[in-house]
């Protein structure tokens, strides 16, 4: 399905914005996951792992945030993001 779901990624101050658009002939669920990481986190921190679920229709798009809220006033980034989508009936 990957090959017909576009998902584009800008980095903001609150978070990652990303904009997932169904440009298949099927409706889809795609599902998006990320860590967080704070400054000032070591190797012994554990992961903060974040998910977000979205279904789309043909033609359409959602705009979502991969939120660094986690981290309060520090610095955060978001890692190792990926992305599947399967087709729904």
């Amino acid at each position: 399905m990957a090959e017909c779901v576009q998902v584009d990624s800008e980095v903001g101050a609150r978070g990652m914005s990303l904009r997932v658009h169904n440009q298949c002939d099927v409706d889809v669920r795609c599902e998006l996951r990320w860590s967080v990481r704070c400054e000032g986190d070591t190797t012994d921190t554990a992961a903060r792992p974040m998910s977000l679920v979205v279904r789309l229709a043909p033609g359409h798009a959602r705009d979502l945030l991969a939120s660094g809220e986690a981290c309060g006033e520090r610095i955060w980034e978001i890692a190792d993001d990926v992305w599947e989508c399967k087709e729904t009936r």
